[in-house]
């Protein structure tokens, strides 16, 4: 018997070990990999990033002109406006910075995670969140979501903490109070869900304070500082939008972008079905095991009251601006993985062979991250080829823009646009109206005229209210950039009339 119990501790210890060792290898291949392909071509939503932290421009410029004339939340393009002060101001050091601050959020997840959890549970919350596809994917974006991610560990591990010294009626420190309101206040002004993900999480660490009566005045009166600091931008940025005479938001059935952002954020359809059957195995064994007390456990409680709430709070948030964008959920899957750690080590607890899903996970995000092949392009959107097609082959010296579907502050556009001319080049760009679509015609050569953000909607949309038609196909550079040249519609209509009355 005695003998029987021991080969079993070993073969316990053995299976243990190879879950380990191998969501560690796969762990640590998605943090290279967070550091590949850094000196890929900018987005057009990174352009702007790249524009207001940009050293042709003074600081106060930009917050006035730009910043405070925009609706996103501006704490990563001054973060990046001080990096670019310390780095060369290239694509490559500037995609560093995000990769960094995503590298960043496992080391604060293995330091801040409670005290109470096994270090099995902290590595297998680092590795998930190292291994996530998108994740990774995201991570050298030229934007806010490596930040918010980060900001949103800090805060939720803070609360996990604040919850168990609650329930053992001991009172946070007053550094960890100031930490977690500092975490919540800069998440607050990195990216609106993880906003809304602080004052979630704020509310729950309230509540558990309220029923175990520690700290209610720090829970109450730290989170209406925070919102306070928070809520003059926000009535600002909605001031914005809605004074604004354009609208930037993808509509999309409510149904097919919920679906969209499950598989944006975990993987391909067999992946989520999945991850469903486990998640519903192990949620019915945490009903059945805490029944009563399941209140009680926070590490269930707090990253489920963050997805439904936000969930909640986006679906009214929609009923006047929709918000249902996959990447705007990003914060939201700090939750998700603290939910899938949460149930892991459950399961583990139940029954060891059940710790294989861990690995298995990691395995299927890898394979998918190996399908996006977007990470590999050099350009996306095309604009560097564009322009070198408009400098070197045609040698122009006007370019036209049409800036018909640009909704970044003016005085960040033509900047954006002229991120990729060479220093030295005399290309002078032109914003294309109805008045001077004429020049793409009456020039010899004709002047082109280039479209960002490209569709077939989009040219249809601006050629009628151009009164202009192509010359053939448009040329098509990345994947959402055009660059024509125009001949006038109203001459080929009045010749057709002219053909009718003669007949």
């Amino acid at each position: 018997m005695l003998f029987s119990d021991h080969v079993r501790r070993s073969i316990a210890r053995i299976f243990t070990a190879v879950c380990v060792f191998g969501a560690g290898v796969i762990a640590l291949y998605m943090l290279v990999m967070r550091f590949a392909f850094l000196s890929n071509g900018l987005s057009y939503d990174e352009l702007y990033s790249a524009i207001t932290a940009s050293p042709q421009f003074p600081f106060k410029y930009i917050w006035q002109e730009m910043l405070l004339k925009d609706v996103n939340l501006p704490l990563f393009n001054v973060l990046l406006w001080g990096w670019n002060r310390i780095f060369p101001f290239t694509i490559t050091w500037m995609r560093l910075f995000p990769a960094l601050t995503g590298a960043a959020a496992l080391a604060v997840a293995w330091f801040l995670s409670p005290a109470y959890w096994s270090r099995l549970k902290k590595y297998i919350f680092v590795t998930l969140l190292a291994g996530s596809f998108i994740l990774v994917a995201y991570g050298r974006i030229l934007r806010t979501y490596s930040l918010s991610v980060l900001l949103t560990v800090v805060f939720s591990l803070l609360a996990l903490r604040f919850i168990y010294r609650f329930e053992r009626g001991e009172k946070p420190s007053t550094g960890n109070w100031l930490i977690f309101f500092a975490a919540g206040l800069l998440g607050a002004y990195s990216h609106y869900f993880c906003a809304a993900l602080f004052f979630i999480t704020a509310l729950v660490v309230f509540l558990y304070a309220q029923f175990y009566k520690v700290d209610r005045g720090w829970a109450f009166w730290g989170t209406a500082i925070v919102f306070l600091g928070w809520i003059l931008w926000f009535a600002r940025a909605l001031s914005i939008v809605q004074s604004s005479a354009q609208t930037w938001w993808i509509h999309t059935p409510f149904l097919k972008a919920s679906l969209n952002i499950i598989t944006f954020l975990l993987g391909p359809t067999w992946l989520v079905v999945a991850i469903l059957y486990g998640v519903v195995l192990a949620g019915v064994s945490v009903l059945f095991t805490y029944k009563k007390n399941l209140l009680k456990q926070a590490d269930f409680v707090l990253p489920l009251a963050q997805i439904v709430l936000l969930c909640g709070v986006v679906a009214v948030a929609s009923w006047k601006v929709n918000l249902w964008l996959d990447r705007y959920f990003l914060p939201m899957l700090v939750s998700v993985i603290l939910l899938f750690t949460a149930f892991l080590e459950h399961l583990r607890k139940r029954h060891l062979v059940l710790l294989v899903l861990w690995p298995l996970l990691l395995v299927g995000w890898v394979q998918f991250f190996w399908k996006l092949d977007y990470l590999s392009w050099p350009e996306y959107n095309g604009w560097r080829e564009a322009f070198t097609r408009v400098i070197q082959t045609e040698k122009a010296d006007k370019l036209l823009v049409d800036l018909s579907k640009v909704t970044y502050p003016r005085a960040a556009i033509m900047p954006m646009f002229s991120f990729y001319i060479p220093e030295g080049v005399d290309l002078e760009l032109i914003a294309l109206t109805a008045q001077n679509v004429s020049m793409s015609w009456e020039t010899n050569p004709k002047t082109y005229i280039l479209v960002p953000l490209c569709s077939q909607v989009s040219m249809i949309d601006s050629l009628v209210s151009m009164r202009a038609e192509t010359d053939g196909a448009p040329l098509l550079f990345g994947h959402d950039t055009c660059l024509y040249t125009a001949s006038p519609l109203v001459r080929k209509v009045r010749n057709y009339e002219k053909n009718i009355l003669s007949l």
